[in-house]
């Protein structure tokens, strides 16, 4: 059976974004492949955004868009899996760096969420938000603000995680970088790690409001550009944490995860997004 066979690959709300992710998870985990950090990562996100969705608690002003919007962004990170499952070229560089690195065994799990949260966030959530406003059809300030609210309390939800998403890096997946910055320095991690993905979503929000707003196509490609090309600086970043790992292996001894081989053709050149 291939790794995405029989999983809803188009999910329409966040109760089968959450399926999707908890079945990607399962099968990357029992081939050891260390692409699975980051969907276990997601899902617990995902689980608890639909806990507020399906309770209907009043948390989020719009449930029925912000599920939608669930649904499409977990979409987005599915494309990207196939797209690295079955050999083709990314059409983000965060992405290609990301599944470059753990496709040779050079990440530590830590690294590997951070990776896909980057990616996700940086290049990924402006297209899911821009997409289901578009979708939505209603454009207007007071409709906008209504979205935003329901963007920033998604900040709420992601400190609410943190607990958690430190313990299954920490148990699931033996992340020794993981535990040496937790314990009594969680509270100081915790907030730095909070305080950087708030900043980066409050960025998006611009993006988002530049995409919807654009005059023409060709404003909308600029924004793009833009993402691309900040997405692809801090997913750089994170990979020169691949060269302090390789190290670390060299000197313990430690074999590297690796992962199942690819099927497929071999990935074209990343191309630069079209206009």
């Amino acid at each position: 059976m291939s790794l995405l066979s029989g999983i809803q690959l188009h999910p329409k709300n966040v109760e089968q974004a959450l399926e999707s992710l908890q079945q990607v998870t399962e099968r990357l985990k029992a081939r050891g492949d260390a692409r699975a950090v980051f969907p276990d990562v997601y899902g617990i996100i995902t689980r608890i955004v639909a806990r507020e969705v399906k309770g209907r608690t009043g948390f989020f002003q719009e449930p029925e868009w912000i599920s939608r919007l669930a649904g499409r962004f977990a979409e987005r990170y599915l494309e990207t899996l196939a797209w690295s499952e079955w050999g083709g070229a990314q059409d983000c560089w965060a992405w290609h760096l990301a599944y470059a690195h753990e496709r040779g065994g050079l990440t530590f799990p830590l690294q590997d969420a951070a990776f896909g949260i980057s990616a996700h966030i940086n290049f990924d959530l402006a297209l899911g938000l821009w997409k289901t406003i578009e979708e939505f059809g209603d454009r207007s300030e007071e409709r906008m603000a209504c979205y935003k609210h329901d963007h920033d309390a998604v900040n709420r939800l992601l400190a609410a995680a943190m607990p958690e998403v430190v313990e299954c890096l920490k148990q699931r997946y033996g992340c020794e970088v993981t535990t040496r910055f937790t314990g009594r320095l969680l509270p100081v991690t915790g907030t730095m790690v909070l305080a950087v993905l708030g900043r980066w979503r409050e960025h998006v929000w611009k993006d988002v409001r530049a995409l919807v707003f654009a005059p023409n196509s060709r404003g909308q490609y600029e924004v793009l550009k833009q993402m691309h090309q900040r997405s692809g600086r801090l997913a750089e970043f994170i990979a020169i944490g691949s060269m302090a790992g390789s190290a670390w292996r060299a000197l313990t001894g430690r074999v590297p995860r690796a992962s199942e081989p690819q099927s497929g053709p071999q990935p074209r050149a990343v191309q630069p997004l079209a206009a």
